[in-house]
């Protein structure tokens, strides 16, 4: 039986479903600056030592950070950009940290520097980030992760992000800060909330300027592809008659299930339903075929049809449980925090 179609289907998975990811900083900025240099970070428990073989060298000295034109440099190493934007002010902050050394469990290494010292300059900082992957200008891999928090001494929201690059033998922090301020501050942590893909787009321009070493390796490797991998989501909606006063429920849910097998095999199953609680429509799907990574993509060429997603991360969960966060394709493939956190689809392993 084919999947249901309804549009309602696709307009409440519009509304709801997606994975959770909060995104978003300059109070805690200088304090930033003294404690990146914690060289002795330990792995989290179950991490993997990742390969370091092949790949090409990068800048020399494995790292630079060229700010856009326009933006101010600050006495203290910081780069700031502010402009108007339909009378609101909007900016961005820039900071590179002092250097990691070592290379491998670089999840588990921004996660504690996320929760440890983040959380101690921030308020609504949350534990266990979920931690994305992506490359540099120049081929290099990053590790980020980012949220919206609130400033300590006045509350107000930022978005902070914080980005690890592989640099030769170590990882270079860097700290991006997305700032809204509105006259007289009404509404302004509703406001900001709006405001965060469009000061996003300058922290892209921003990462243009990073680049790292080595490059040409993979994002993911194959390893971390293999498995058992599921991702659930569902939502719903009552709609009350304004004339007699009765109400309706209506639901979407379903599920994805993956097996990629060791010699690239991979199996595909959908489950779901959607309509009025009470009626709702059923529908299944299945497929299988064989999968590749390249760069940034993984290719699912199934017997029915061709699956591209790009990946975003490979990270564990809190409960140690491997994950794939994946968005696929014909969404756009943004990293803007809205995208990310409509389109992504985090996979969570089941063995």
């Amino acid at each position: 039986m084919a999947r249901p179609k309804s549009p309602l289907v696709w307009i409440l998975l519009m509304v709801g479903g997606a994975c959770a990811f909060c995104c978003t900083g300059a109070l805690g900025l200088m304090a930033l600056g003294l404690f990146a240099g914690d060289s002795d970070t330990p792995g989290t428990p179950g991490a993997v030592s990742r390969a370091r073989g092949g790949g090409s060298p990068g800048e020399p000295g494995g790292f630079a950070f060229d700010a856009p034109q326009g933006w101010k440099t600050q006495e203290d190493g910081r780069f700031i950009l502010e402009w108007d934007d339909r009378g609101n002010t909007l900016g961005v902050e820039a900071l590179r940290l002092p250097a990691m050394p070592g290379l491998d469990d670089a999840e588990g290494r921004l996660a504690k520097v996320w929760q440890e010292r983040i959380g101690a300059d921030w308020n609504g900082v949350q534990p266990n980030p979920l931690v994305m992957r992506r490359f540099m200008s120049n081929g290099a891999r990053a590790f980020f992760t980012a949220a919206v928090v609130r400033a300590k001494n006045n509350d107000r929201s930022f978005r902070v992000s914080l980005y690890l690059v592989e640099a030769g033998d170590r990882l270079e922090p860097l700290v991006f800060i997305q700032s809204f301020m509105t006259p007289g501050g009404l509404g302004e942590a509703m406001s900001a909330s709006f405001s965060w893909n469009t000061s996003y787009a300058r922290v892209e321009e921003a990462l243009k300027g990073v680049r790292g070493s080595p490059v040409g390796l993979p994002l993911v490797d194959d390893t971390e592809v293999v498995g058992h991998f599921i991702y659930g989501t569902s939502s719903g909606a009552q709609w009350v008659n304004a004339y007699t006063g009765g109400t309706t429920m209506t639901a979407v849910s379903y599920s994805i299930d993956y097996t990629f097998g060791a010699n690239h095999a991979f199996q595909y199953k959908y489950g779901g339903a959607s309509g009025q609680v009470g009626a709702m429509k059923f529908g299944s799907d299945d497929d299988q075929g064989t999968w590749s990574v390249k760069h940034d993509v993984l290719t699912l060429t199934g017997g029915k049809r061709t699956r591209r997603y790009l990946l975003i991360g490979a990270a564990r969960s809190p409960e140690g449980k491997r994950t794939l966060y994946l968005m696929q394709e014909g969404q756009g493939w943004s990293l803007s925090p809205g995208a990310i956190g409509q389109d992504g689809q985090l996979y969570v392993a089941v063995d």
